[in-house]
């Protein structure tokens, strides 16, 4: 059960991107909305509590400031005061290179927050992050670890309501003419997804809808997602190493900068060999 929301700002307008979606998170979840900003020190308080006071009066939220020199471990350190908190933060990288440069607060954050964390990268300095998500994206890839999102998702969906579509993507398939080898391919692809689906009403009273994508991975769903507006995608990332393999891996670290869509990326506390 998610009782706060604690969206991260730093100082700029892009931070507040984030704000919308957290706003609308925290409604639906009956959730309080907690505006947290790190300060170097203790002299800049007064202040950013003038920078904070506004986006706040807007959205709804309460206000807390932190002084500490290492932005990454103030924000984990507030997280493991409550489970129930969600974290919501905007990162501003485009490349992969950037990213590692200048989004390694959020990388850093995700990989030490033990739960997913809501990440907007925005393709425009101007787009802000949705104020409603109609449908929650889950990409799997048939993997125990990438199916650890789905409970996190599925609890979202309905808390919001909003659409819960499952997406796994396969390689090209070869080309079969139209016909009953055809269909049973289709078939054959789809089957995993069906039964994750119907675990998914068992264990979360919740339908599921599927969708087989073909192609590379991340820009097949980024290709999928182009026409779908309010809509979250969820994904696990195996990201490691001393810069998070540049940024979340490859599929979530691609899907973060083209997608234009917000993400809720769980990192788990185990190792895989993807």
């Amino acid at each position: 059960m998610v009782k706060q929301i604690l969206a991260c700002l730093d100082g700029s307008s892009l931070a507040e991107r984030i704000l919308p979606l957290a706003q609308a998170i925290a409604s639906a979840e009956c959730a309080t909305l907690t505006i947290l900003r790190v300060v170097n020190d203790s002299a800049e308080v007064s202040r950013q509590e003038d920078y904070v006071r506004e986006p706040a009066r807007r959205f709804g939220a309460q206000v807390k400031l932190v002084v500490s020199d290492n932005p990454t471990s103030a924000i984990l350190e507030e997280l493991e005061k409550d489970p129930t908190t969600v974290l919501a933060i905007t990162t501003h990288g485009r490349t992969a290179w950037s990213e590692a440069l200048l989004g390694s607060v959020a990388s850093q954050v995700i990989s030490g927050a033990k739960r997913p964390v809501i990440l907007y990268c925005p393709l425009s300095k101007d787009a802000d992050a949705p104020k409603k998500i109609n449908t929650i994206v889950v990409a799997v890839d048939g993997s125990d670890f990438s199916e650890t999102i789905i409970p996190y998702a599925a609890e979202m969906a309905k808390a919001l309501p909003a659409r819960l579509l499952l997406v796994q993507v396969l390689p090209l398939q070869s080309s079969i003419p139209p016909g009953p080898d055809q269909e049973t391919l289709v078939l054959l692809e789809s089957s995993y997804l069906q039964r994750k689906a119907a675990t998914i009403k068992q264990a979360h009273s919740i339908t599921a809808d599927w969708e087989v994508l073909h192609g590379d991975p991340g820009d097949a769903i980024c290709r999928y997602l182009k026409d779908m507006p309010n809509t979250l995608l969820a994904m696990t990332t195996h990201a490691r190493g001393p810069v998070e393999r540049v940024m979340l891996g490859s599929v979530t670290g691609y899907c973060v900068r083209h997608s234009g869509m917000p993400l809720l990326i769980n990192r788990p506390a185990i190792r895989s060999s993807i």
